[in-house]
């Protein structure tokens, strides 16, 4: 069973600042370490996609207020067309595909953190044990985890929230989606690239490369006459300018 647990922060000015815990929560598609890029963007981010029940889901909208849209499992489908069921279960989506059995009767929303602060500064996601460790596997799906969220009250009331820490509980293996020129063959016991044949195309295009043509020699340019060169022209030295980044935390 998920929980939450809030946490006020000290006041910037009047900015009001929480740090928000949810514990013991399912994830799916951890992007934690390396940011990849958002939906239809060249911006990118880190991201996970939380489950909850339905209890915690009720104290996230009603007690904290955060600004998050949460789907049920199973049956709440997409607001965009074309509308489809956004955490499917296995008997609604193709065999082979992702599906939200793990999770059935939870809802989940998502929740990221831009790779850049407003100011430029690159950012990261803490990721640990349970010990505190910094974790360096990928996470893979069914994962569960407790997170730190830091957020801020927006003219609403309502929480905004991104992801600050992630702690790994029970750690789910992450698997990397085969190739597509690659077979997973279970009757064999192994997985194995597909060989592919060249086509003719490319058969007639090897044997007609063109031979090389000798280069003509080129004739012997004369050498500079330095001395007409003017001796006042200046010249400056490049130089790299070096720098240090700062992380910045939101």
């Amino acid at each position: 069973m998920t929980s939450i647990v809030l946490r006020d922060l000290p006041k910037t000015g009047s900015l009001e600042t929480v740090n928000l815990y949810i514990k013991d929560a399912t994830v799916f598609y951890p992007v934690l370490h390396e940011p990849k890029k958002k939906y239809q963007s060249e911006d990118r981010e880190y991201s996970v996609t939380v489950f909850v029940d339905e209890e915690t889901k009720d104290k996230l909208l009603d007690e904290v207020m955060v600004n998050k849209t949460f789907a049920l499992v199973g049956k709440d489908k997409t607001s965009k067309p074309p509308r489809r069921i956004k955490y499917p279960l296995s008997s609604q989506t193709e065999e082979g595909k992702v599906n939200y059995d793990a999770v059935e009767g939870m809802y989940g929303f998502t929740v990221a953190k831009p790779e850049f602060s407003k100011k430029g500064n690159p950012m990261t996601v803490n990721v640990i044990d349970k010990d505190g460790k910094p974790f360096t596997e990928n996470v893979g799906n069914g994962s569960v985890c407790t997170l730190k969220l830091f957020g801020y009250r927006n003219q609403e009331g309502q929480v905004v929230v991104t992801l600050d820490t992630v702690q790994v509980l029970e750690h789910v293996a992450y698997e990397q989606k085969a190739a597509a020129d690659s077979v997973d063959d279970d009757v064999l016991g192994v997985s194995y690239k597909v060989k592919k044949a060249e086509s003719k195309q490319e058969e007639v295009q090897q044997e007609e490369k063109p031979k090389a043509v000798p280069k003509a020699k080129k004739e012997a340019e004369p050498a500079p006459d330095f001395d007409s060169f003017d001796d006042d022209i200046p010249f400056a030295p490049i130089g790299l300018q070096e720098g240090k980044l700062f992380l910045h935390m939101i």
